[in-house]
């Protein structure tokens, strides 16, 4: 078992534990009938999060940087035999995905060049038949497999590729364990196909940008700075491959020799790249592969593939674990907070009435009615709460509706698609410049004002739950911090990026007008709308987070109010209702002890499972 298996299993096995001690929370306080439905429903949300996941490492550089090889030797030399074929003088052509869905047969699924003169996405042709060429592919037959894979160097004419993109479907532990791989072949393609620098590249659970070891073009360093430099959050997810250092140790240098000048060119790379040296790993990817073909470990360790292969594998896993850990924590804890605080609110009363009881023992008649009067004035209280609450839900859904008219997908996708006729029908590239100009705009407009309400709510909500805890006594759970310049910072990077890309970068000299206002949608826009659907839905969650464990605790204290009511009427009637009340609550004390001890058990498993530490050095 190789690295990347491990490394896979341990995170397949770790998403399987958080889901599990999900569940059991959920099923949990479900049975106790601590949370709702709706609270149910947010943990599940969770739990299927976390049980389907694909990590993709997408390979990112100019052509003949020995991408192809070094793919093989991470991956596909085990058996014995290379996948992607090695030809001197010859390169993949294509963007080229390698994934194992194995509800298809093995193949290479071909999609003509001559597509891309459609108006439609690069994303709808892959769920299509017709439109590609299957060639099918043998597993029991490894060594038929890269003479099979040689149709991806095909190419129209030199600056032509035969194929805009290639899927090859094939059977491997790694893949079946949720690894999909992406080469993107060079510049040219990136420049052609936005969808792959907007959702593909962006996206992956890790980059690694080649380069070659006898110096960085112009070319590398215009593929760096368009489509990976400016991707958010690429110091964790990028690992920069310095390839071809066997070439270093021609012309007879020693091995201190060549030691120096790999240090030296590392840092040259990281100076050009602006990246920790310790980011760049300097390789031989043929020699890396000729040694796991031949299964020669010594010549392995002198490629030093070795160094990359484990800080990636390492890097990745731990960088997906900590996202995931960052977004099922805050949903999590939010609903454990809320259970949390219905049972200390019935804890409470149930410990509060049982001293009451205990203390009306012996006593007169006048003193008991005194208990019920004081029961009854407190019944009057909770009235009061209600209608206070009424004001306050009254606010609330104003707020909320101002929110969601604010953060409406289905404007935002309206928007787009003004903006994608307005490119389209955009005779020069001041016109699409304007139309671009124009979506980020009204995008923008829209979330700030939204930011606005969104702090105007948070204002409301700190005010009433001081108001509640000190009027009404009733515990208010905690209001969760709500970043949303995020939002807005993201919609400032995607503008960014946009703006290269259309404001006169190779699309715009590849495509038609239509073609290009398809493509502006299907990258651009669809990422704004991304932006949207999780404003929108992060902000109702997140003022749903306040107004409904709020009513539930009115509810919960209009219940328990109640109940003391009637538990003295028979207290008034009947001297031995007295003790049989006390046993009551004597019991539902301890039932209510015993289960914020098997809520702070469950709340310990998740805490434990999401804890996750730092990520490792790559020193």
């Amino acid at each position: 078992m190789n690295v990347f298996e491990t490394s896979l299993g341990e995170l397949r096995n770790w998403r399987a534990n958080a889901a599990e001690t999900l569940a059991g929370l959920r099923k949990w306080a479900l049975s106790a009938r601590l949370i709702d439905e709706q609270a149910s429903a947010r943990l599940a949300h969770l739990e299927r999060r976390l049980s389907t996941e694909r990590l993709t490492i997408a390979f990112v550089g100019e052509h003949s940087r020995g991408k192809g090889e070094l793919i093989n030797a991470l991956f596909f030399a085990e058996g014995g035999a290379r996948l992607l074929p090695s030809i001197v003088g010859r390169t993949i052509q294509c963007p080229t995905e390698i994934l194992w869905d194995e509800t298809k047969p093995p193949s290479i699924r071909l999609l003509p060049s001559e597509t891309r003169d459609s108006p439609r996405a690069l994303r709808e042709f892959l769920d299509e038949i017709d439109t590609w060429r299957e060639v099918p592919l043998d597993p029991r037959q490894p060594q038929s497999l890269a003479p099979a894979c040689e149709v991806l160097l095909d190419a129209i004419d030199a600056k032509t590729p035969r194929w805009r993109y290639a899927v090859i479907n094939i059977p491997h532990p790694l893949l079946a364990s949720g690894l999909v791989v992406l080469d993107t072949a060079g510049y040219t393609t990136l420049a052609a196909e936005p969808e792959l620098s907007f959702h593909r590249v962006p996206d992956a659970a890790a980059i690694v940008f080649m380069l070659s070891a006898d110096g960085i073009t112009g070319h590398d360093q215009a593929l760096w700075n368009e489509h990976v430099a400016t991707i958010a959050g690429i110091e964790a997810t990028c690992f920069v491959a310095l390839n071809k250092i066997d070439g270093l140790r021609e012309g007879g240098k020693s091995e201190a020799e060549v030691l120096v000048e790999i240090d030296r060119q590392v840092r040259r790379a990281a100076d050009t790249l602006g990246v920790a040296p310790t980011r760049i790993f300097a390789l031989s990817a043929r020699q890396g592969l000729t040694a796991r073909l031949k299964g020669d470990r010594d010549a392995l360790l002198r490629s030093r593939i070795y160094r990359l292969e484990q800080a990636l594998a390492r890097s990745m896993v731990h960088q997906r674990r900590i996202d995931h850990a960052t977004a099922v924590r805050a949903e999590a804890r939010g609903v454990i907070n809320e259970t949390h605080a219905l049972l200390q609110s019935r804890l409470g009363f149930a410990e509060g009435q049982l001293e009451e009881l205990t203390a009306l023992q012996g006593k007169n008649q006048k003193l008991v009615e005194l208990i019920a009067r004081k029961a009854g004035v407190e019944r009057g209280r909770i009235e009061q709460a209600r209608a206070a609450f009424a004001g306050l839900r009254t606010a609330h859904h104003r707020n909320a509706d101002e929110l969601a008219r604010l953060l409406d997908p289905d404007v935002a996708r309206a928007s787009g698609l003004r903006a994608r006729e307005a490119v389209a029908a955009s005779a020069f590239s001041k016109g699409i410049g304007e139309a671009l100009d124009a979506f980020f705009s009204e995008s923008r407009e829209r979330l700030e004002q939204a930011i606005a309400v969104i702090r105007e709510a948070r204002q409301t909500m700190s005010s009433v739950g001081r108001k509640f805890t000190q009027d009404y006594k009733i515990a208010i759970v905690e209001i969760a911090d709500f970043g949303t310049e995020r939002f807005l910072v993201e919609l400032a990077r995607i503008e960014e990026h946009s703006s290269r890309e259309f404001k006169g970068g190779s699309s715009f000299m590849l495509r038609s007008r239509k073609s290009l206002g398809t493509l502006f949608f299907d990258t651009v826009a669809l990422k704004v709308i991304n932006i949207f659907e999780i404003a929108d839905r992060e902000t109702r969650a997140w003022m749903g987070g306040f107004i409904r464990p709020l009513e539930a605790q009115i509810n919960a204290y209009q219940e328990q109010s109640n109940s003391r009511i009637e538990g003295m009427g028979r207290i008034q009637m009947a001297d031995s209702d007295l003790v049989a009340r006390m046993e009551e609550l004597k019991k539902l004390a301890s039932d209510l002890s015993a289960q914020r001890d098997q809520l702070d058990q469950h709340q310990g498993r998740v805490a434990a499972i999401l804890e996750i530490e730092r990520e490792p050095s790559l020193a």
